[in-house]
């Protein structure tokens, strides 16, 4: 069935910070690699945090994050 990971499956937290590359986008190469090398290790459930684009709106950006980890807060209550 193919490899498994040897890491019980627990909740992942990805904080990405990028001064002008879109967290998913084509050119997003971190986060991508990241939740694959993850869930090889068995870890699927992971929630990539973004304060990307902080070059182009500095403020926005932060803002978005901000919210993004607030309604991670309320979900895991």
């Amino acid at each position: 069935t193919g490899p498994e990971g040897l890491i019980p499956n627990k909740p992942v937290y990805v904080i990405v910070a990028s001064g002008g590359v879109p967290v998913g986008s084509p050119m997003d190469f971190s986060s991508t690699w990241l939740t694959t090398f993850l869930g090889f290790l068995g870890l699927t459930d992971v929630t990539v945090v973004a304060a990307d684009q902080l070059n182009v709106d500095p403020e926005g950006a932060l803002t978005a994050a901000k919210e993004r980890v607030d309604a991670v807060q309320l979900a895991a209550a």
